[in-house]
């Protein structure tokens, strides 16, 4: 089997794994790396319709991508009781997703807690659960659909949402051990403290 045969092989593999992608960006990026991949093997074995068709497929993604990018996201928080039948339903839905990233949260913790729901595009897109104590805002569940995950939504939560202000907190903090939701905390703003490696930190004043 020669390198030509084995590039084949490189390109499929990347199709296929971009097929797998929850959120439609990585799909698209992924996607259009495998349709170049694809078409300089077209190109370089004389096969003229599978090097056209999968160009054709790399400016189709870059086309949607710069769409993505440019587009303006509407978000939006939307206050809900702890009771609420559509908190219940997204939290079971997501419940085993939810338990990679807090391990320690259950719908039983949601009593006495402020719960929101993350909307983007008027799409329920995230949860978000806490409890104030004075100028202190503790996070215990900062959790994001898959779909959504490239981080404006995080983004607007901390930093545009106006919500802690309203709330006239100065300082949010919040624990976590699982290094994928500590590197996006870190993305966040959030600071690791030196006295407890799973607290991190937020200044807001």
């Amino acid at each position: 089997m020669d390198w030509i045969e084995w590039f084949g092989y490189l390109a499929s593999v990347v199709v296929a794994i971009s097929l797998t992608m929850s959120s439609i960006v990585k799909l698209r990026w992924l996607n259009m790396i495998g349709a170049a991949l694809f078409s300089s093997y077209g190109f370089v074995i004389g096969a003229m319709p599978v090097a056209l068709l999968n160009l054709f497929i790399v400016f189709a993604n870059i086309y949607y991508l710069q769409g993505i990018y440019r587009s303006k996201d509407q978000f939006k928080l939307v206050k809900v009781e702890a009771s609420s039948p559509l908190l219940q339903f997204w939290i079971e839905q997501y419940q085993t997703d939810i338990e990679k990233y807090f391990p320690q949260f259950s719908v039983d913790s949601l009593q006495g807690q402020s719960c929101y729901m993350l909307m983007r595009n008027s799409e329920p897109a995230g949860i978000f659960v806490g409890r104030q104590q004075q100028h202190e805002f503790e996070v215990k569940l900062d959790y994001v659909f898959s779909a959504y995950r490239d981080f404006k939504t995080g983004d607007f939560l901390y930093h545009n949402s106006g919500l802690f202000k309203q709330l006239d907190i100065s300082k949010l903090v919040t624990y976590s051990s699982v290094e994928n939701h500590q590197k996006y905390l870190r993305k966040m703003g959030f600071s690791q403290s030196s006295e407890d490696q799973a607290l991190y930190e937020y200044s807001l004043s």
